[in-house]
């Protein structure tokens, strides 16, 4: 039996609302969001059972379906200018019940994180401290709509204590735009805010041994659009077809073949892994948006070497990598790759050391853990008063009672504040509340 299983477990529970951002709605199974929050519930649960995690989604989720999940649903536009301006108060109001507990707030989308503490605040008992990641920022460079919301997340993100970004290029991005709107002390405030966690692999997922004997395939796992210089690998390869025939170049995220020399295979994740072990070579394009590359750690993760552009997001990941800068120098190696295999393999096993040593997710998760932690100890409380103790004396005498049953009793509107009263019941050494869905404070006596 699960340990989230077990009838009415009790612990020093903290329960942490999660706000999504979602714009694969299509299949959310492969939404890049889905799958970091689901990486980052599962390696949470394996170093820590104390959390419950309520996920705000479109619809519901199987894989999300963990022992100590629940999910709000609430409708979301997807489009990617639509869904960073759109913010439904009273559809969120609604999913948001007294009968809850929520002493965090993990926010994907910083564009919202101001209307949902306007909402936490204002209109519920709640006071919870903000913190999460930003997938996104809609740089001058990078977006094609007329409208952007950079200036919308920079004021959500001065509401976070802290919002984890993809790489410390990434960061720098934010900063020199965020100069063009913000005076010096609150870009420093909003640097201390911003902190660099790279998304890295499952140690499990990491190959034991690197395929010593790959066919003669360049791979390009990323997605084939502008932002990832898609047409310019073309011209690359083009330009490596007129000198050799002896190859074939992998998309698998591509919908049809457009050379050739293309293959757009498609599979499983096993599938995926198994197609990746084969590959001869990896290409990491120029990105205008300067994010971490997963294409390219999932390939290191199964022994394939990559040449990368020249830029600070992939040195980040592999300082020890070959990089390239002119569509020359890109060929010249692709062609190195392709004809030394020995150099091939001790470039294939310095990325899978790589990221054996630097990029297991789970190092960076344990230090998300521990601030957690933190973040609950700053979160307000209210001091030792009669009311207090008369509440105390309640859950003392009865054993357990439900948190609609403690609100129903006090008779407590909005105006009353609950998180702060929550906090110091907690404190007490003799108090705990249930890892269920619906918190329940407990009476065990030491």
């Amino acid at each position: 039996m699960s340990l989230y299983q077990t009838e009415q477990r009790q612990s020093k529970t903290t329960r942490i609302l999660v706000y999504p951002n979602i714009t694969f709605a299509k299949d959310l199974e492969k939404d890049s969001y889905i799958q970091v929050i689901k990486k980052q519930i599962t390696l949470l649960n394996e170093i820590r059972d104390d959390l419950w995690f309520y996920l705000i989604l479109p619809k519901e989720v199987p894989s999300l379906a963990f022992d100590n999940v629940t999910q709000l649903l609430v409708y979301l536009p997807t489009h990617s200018p639509t869904m960073r301006a759109h913010f439904d108060t009273e559809a969120i109001k609604k999913v948001l019940p007294r009968e809850y507990d929520f002493d965090l707030v993990m926010c994907h989308l910083p564009e919202h994180a101001y209307d949902l503490k306007n909402v936490l605040f204002n209109k519920t008992q709640h006071l919870p401290k903000f913190f999460g990641y930003a997938h996104w920022f809609d740089f001058k460079e990078v977006v094609n709509w007329q409208m952007d919301s950079f200036n919308k997340s920079m004021i959500g993100l001065l509401e976070y204590d802290k919002c984890y970004i993809n790489t410390q290029h990434q960061k720098e991005m934010v900063l020199k735009q965020a100069e063009e709107i913000f005076n010096s002390d609150t870009l420093y405030k909003l640097s201390n805010i911003l902190e660099v966690q790279h998304i890295g692999v499952d140690g499990k997922d990491i190959v034991s041994e690197i395929n010593k004997t790959p066919e003669k395939i360049i791979v390009f796992n990323h997605r084939p659009e502008t932002y990832k210089n898609y047409k310019q690998f073309l011209e690359i390869t083009d330009e490596l077809y007129k000198q050799r025939q002896d190859f074939k170049v992998w998309v698998p995220l591509a919908s049809k073949p457009d050379r050739e020399y293309i293959t757009v295979e498609k599979g499983d994740k096993d599938f995926y892994y198994k197609k990746l072990q084969e590959c001869c070579v990896g290409f990491s394009p120029k990105q205008a948006y300067g994010g971490w590359s997963v294409a390219t750690t999932d390939g290191m993760m199964n022994g394939v070497p990559y040449i990368m552009y020249d830029e600070m997001y992939y040195e980040e990941l592999n300082d020890e990598a070959d990089f390239f800068r002119s569509d020359v120098v890109a060929i010249d190696l692709l062609n190195k790759y392709l004809n030394n295999t020995e150099y091939r393999n001790k470039m294939a096993e310095q990325a899978k050391s790589c990221v054996l040593n630097d990029l297991v997710y789970k190092d960076s998760i344990e230090l998300m853990s521990m601030y957690i932690d933190s973040l609950v100890d700053k979160l307000p409380m209210v001091g030792e008063t009669e009311k207090v103790d008369e509440i105390i004396e309640w859950i003392k005498t009865e054993g357990i009672i439900s948190k609609k049953n403690l609100i129903d009793r006090l008779n407590w509107g909005v105006g009353i504040k609950f998180t702060q009263y929550r906090r110091r019941l907690l404190t007490n050494p003799n108090i705990y509340d249930t890892i269920s869905e619906y918190p329940n404070y407990c009476w065990r006596p030491k």
